[in-house]
């Protein structure tokens, strides 16, 4: 049984509705709302403090977080343009094959045209590849810092302030330009 089973089993319906709400929402005083607490803005601040409901908020949260793993390889499946499998002779996509095979996730968007024919839309495989390089670090960008005219920049140690009201250590609080 996982962690949140576990926590969730702690927690009275009126509180698993709460954490269910907040993690719709996140806001505690309309979670609490949305739960049915009469004061929701004492009882969304109380609960969300809660350490039973905090631990149950991490582990829903912890279910459902993507591992970095799980990005990249989502990243290369966009990348290598996995969706070719599913182009029919016609030039058509065989949508229900999309779903079936768990491949859902290549789509990003689906309309009518004007003659009422269905378009998907795949993620761009170019934009996942930039993506996998920036992660792997195969760009640098150089950035390039120059002064005045192609010049050089000088870097000057910084200047320690003496000690005192007149150097901005106390008076009116003040900054003090050293004379």
């Amino acid at each position: 049984m996982g962690g949140s089973q576990l926590t969730a089993r702690r927690l009275n319906a009126k509180r698993q509705a709460f954490v269910a709400e907040y993690l719709r929402c996140w806001n505690a005083s309309e979670a609490a709302r949305r739960a049915g607490y009469r004061h929701p803005m004492q009882y969304g601040s109380y609960l969300i403090n809660l350490e039973v409901v905090a631990q149950e908020i991490r582990a829903r949260l912890a279910e459902k977080a993507m591992s970095a793993d799980e990005v990249l390889t989502l990243l290369a499946e966009q990348a290598r343009a996995e969706y070719a499998q599913y182009l029919t002779d016609d030039g058509k996509i065989d949508l229900q094959a999309v779903i079936d095979d768990g491949k859902a996730h290549l789509i990003k968007s689906m309309k009518r045209d004007r003659g009422g024919n269905l378009v998907v839309e795949f993620y761009d495989a170019q934009a996942a590849l930039a993506l996998i390089g920036r992660h792997l670090k195969l760009f640098t960008d150089n950035v390039n810092h120059s002064g005045a005219v192609g010049g050089v920049i000088a870097v000057l140690p910084a200047m320690e302030a003496p000690d005192g009201p007149a150097a901005g250590g106390g008076g009116d609080g003040g900054d003090v330009a050293p004379a």
